[in-house]
């Protein structure tokens, strides 16, 4: 009998030590010796490696989330920025910093652009402070009146400490320009000098001043349309001046030279690098003298669509629009196809052609 006592205390001296393992367990008392609560983060504290402080395994599980722009705390001292630039459609062409385009370093602090230093032959030196949390920024222009425009999307391709890019007013003369965020985390030591790392931005060569409507992209009139409804196709293409040459397209207009809906209407239309847009979709305007159908890609170079032509590719940009016209005797609808774009300097400059359709 003794000993069926003393098995059942033991018994539940075992079961307490249990229960309040499991309670300590689940209230985290036992992180000390490496066992954290379900859900709760286990800081791993390291020790620095080449002048680093002291890392967490918390700041280990945000490297995956940096491209979206979280702060890398630690990131401090000065480092050697380089920077090249070429030309988007033919990467084997350098294009001359100073002369062709230019580059500068920024930082954003106390809710505004500071400037850490321009374009150097040899590399920039720029100081990081903690404000910074990690990140410069790229800002990327053309020099004075050169006709050339930043390939956003490629060169955030082409750089992979390249977070994003944004086209803002950063020096204050109320011109956007092309910014990039840089990631300055994780750059080597160098054996001598600062730690160093290079940006290559990348521009397109705007054809904005040169690029037309060719006599084969312009359609011909069209003649005998009957009383009843019918579609017709106007197939106009744009074409640049030359291969490796680019344009910023931001809006394409269709008007017809009558205010009667019943008698013409647009359809549909192909914008290359948007799709086909139906006319039902597209803006529509009546004026005194017109309909006027548009589609509006952007408003600025930032958000326009790139047309590029690189090498050994077609140089035809397809803008066939598609009408219905149900005419009556003696009407001739005038057609007219506008393509906006901008030029490198920012100012608009359009490509336009008319196309008549004549009742039978």
């Amino acid at each position: 009998m003794k000993h069926k006592i003393e098995a059942k205390y033991v018994a539940g001296v075992i079961l307490v030590v249990i229960i309040v393992g499991v309670l300590a367990y689940y209230n985290n008392m036992l992180v000390g010796v490496g066992l954290p609560a379900p859900g709760v983060q286990y800081k791993v504290f390291q020790c620095p490696i080449d002048g680093l402080t002291f890392a967490t395994q918390e700041l280990l599980n945000q490297h995956s989330s940096l491209v979206h722009g979280g702060a890398q705390p630690g990131v401090v001292g000065t480092f050697t920025m380089k920077d090249t630039a070429y030309n988007a459609l033919d990467i084997t062409s350098a294009l001359t910093l100073g002369t062709n385009v230019d580059q500068s370093f920024y930082g954003f602090r106390n809710g505004g652009w500071v400037l850490l230093g321009g374009h150097g032959a040899s590399g920039t030196d720029i100081e990081l402070i903690p404000q910074d949390g990690g990140y410069i920024y790229i800002l990327c222009q053309r020099h004075s009146t050169q006709a050339y425009i930043f390939a956003a999307a490629q060169s955030l391709a082409m750089n992979p400490r390249a977070v994003q890019c944004q086209f803002l007013d950063v020096t204050g003369d109320s011109i956007k320009e092309f910014i990039v965020k840089w990631n300055m985390a994780n750059i080597p030591p160098a054996a001598s000098g600062y730690p160093s790392c290079t940006f290559n931005g990348y521009y397109f060569a705007d054809d904005s001043g040169s690029a037309s409507i060719p006599s084969g992209g312009q359609p011909a009139d069209i003649t005998g349309v009957t009383g009843a409804a019918t579609t017709k196709f106007l197939a106009w293409y744009l074409s640049l001046s030359a291969e490796k040459k680019a344009l910023a397209v931001y809006k394409i207009e269709l008007k017809v030279n009558s205010t009667d809906a019943s008698k013409s209407e647009v359809v549909n239309i192909n914008i290359p690098g948007v799709g086909l847009i139906s006319g039902s979709s597209m803006s529509y305007q009546k004026t005194d003298s017109y309909q006027i159908w548009t589609w509006t890609i952007g408003e600025n170079l930032g958000n326009s669509v790139y047309w590029q032509v690189p090498a050994n590719t077609l140089n035809k940009f397809d803008l066939t629009a598609s009408v219905k016209h149900t005419l009556a005797s003696g009407d001739i609808m005038n057609w007219t196809l506008t393509v906006y774009e901008l030029a490198a300097g920012q100012t608009t400059t359009t490509d336009t052609d008319s196309v008549l359709v004549t009742y039978a």
